[in-house]
């Protein structure tokens, strides 16, 4: 764990992520995620691409996962106005129910 701007404890987006995916799986939703490029350039549009695709009975959700304190940038924006049922999933999202509702 690190600490935000608060002074209190965060998750790492790692571990964000791979809680994220175990309780969406539990509620039986498929998951994909893209690996991220790091020695090539990826397509002009993949760039901001939210961090997690899940599907489930004609259904779809997508979920860019940050920090307590990450931001997103521009392309990470452009996705998530462009998407219909994008969510921004941070660590307090766990704990508060906000995360249950979108994977209900």
């Amino acid at each position: 764990m690190e600490s935000d701007h608060y002074g209190g404890p965060s998750l790492s987006e790692s571990l964000l992520r791979a809680e994220v995916v175990k309780r969406a799986h539990a509620a039986g939703w498929k998951v994909f995620s893209l690996p991220i490029a790091r020695t090539r350039r990826p397509v002009k549009d993949a760039v901001g691409y939210p961090d997690l695709t899940l599907a489930r009975h004609g259904e779809v959700r997508f979920l860019e996962l940050k920090t307590d304190k990450g931001m997103l940038n521009s392309e990470q924006w452009a996705w998530h106005d462009a998407l219909p049922y994008c969510w921004i999933v941070r660590p307090s999202d766990l704990d508060d129910g906000r995360l249950a509702g979108v994977l209900k």
